[in-house]
């Protein structure tokens, strides 16, 4: 997967992330980037309005505070949000948060939001946003609580509190259309446009 990219882009692509998930998954593709983690207050991110376009204002002002320290380098921040009952879902603080969201999901369906920003001395050189569609299986409660008690301390930190990638394989029952983007990298779009670059 390196041969995809100069190598020169390596040291000056900084991804701004410090999700395991999104990490891992170019670390899978062999991609040896630079991490940095963007610690923003999300929830303080202006004209958030409950809709898809929160993943990009979150990414976009992830990108503004890491391009602000990192001059002359390519940034690359992504967001994910979810959709559901026309209302913004954040991350979990607490268990029975998990567990309240988690069975609210059963045997329905939201929307997951991937936004992506590409910036180079606080100038956007691309935005992406990426919708995906997820089902959930039909899960009763008790198995819906096992599943948070085991799990809390890898899904807390994950908004919806899925752990796609590992022991949380079995809440869903469809994914469309990207099951990276349900990771939090729309992966495909990301390789076009770093190859613009």
């Amino acid at each position: 997967m390196n041969k995809l990219f100069n190598q020169h882009l390596f040291k000056q692509v900084i991804i701004g992330t410090k999700s395991q998930s999104r990490r891992a998954l170019f670390r899978n593709l062999n991609l040896k980037f630079k991490y940095r983690a963007a610690n923003i207050d999300e929830k303080k991110v202006k004209k958030l309005q409950n809709n898809k376009y929160d993943a990009i204002k979150i990414a976009t002002e992830k990108a503004r505070h890491l391009s602000s320290i990192n001059k002359g380098k390519i940034i690359v921040t992504f967001d994910t949000t979810i959709l559901f009952n026309k209302k913004t879902i954040y991350k979990c603080e607490t268990q029975g948060c998990c567990l309240e969201l988690l069975n609210s999901f059963t045997n329905r369906k939201h929307y997951l939001y991937t936004g992506m920003v590409f910036m180079i001395d606080n100038k956007i050189i691309q935005k992406k946003l990426s919708e995906t569609r997820v089902m959930f299986n039909n899960h009763g409660k008790s198995v819906i609580s096992r599943y948070v008690k085991d799990n809390y301390n890898n899904i807390r930190s994950a908004v919806g509190c899925y752990n796609i990638e590992g022991s949380g394989k079995f809440l869903f029952k469809n994914i469309n259309p990207s099951y990276f983007n349900v990771l939090g990298v729309d992966i495909i779009n990301f390789i076009k446009t770093l190859n613009k670059i």
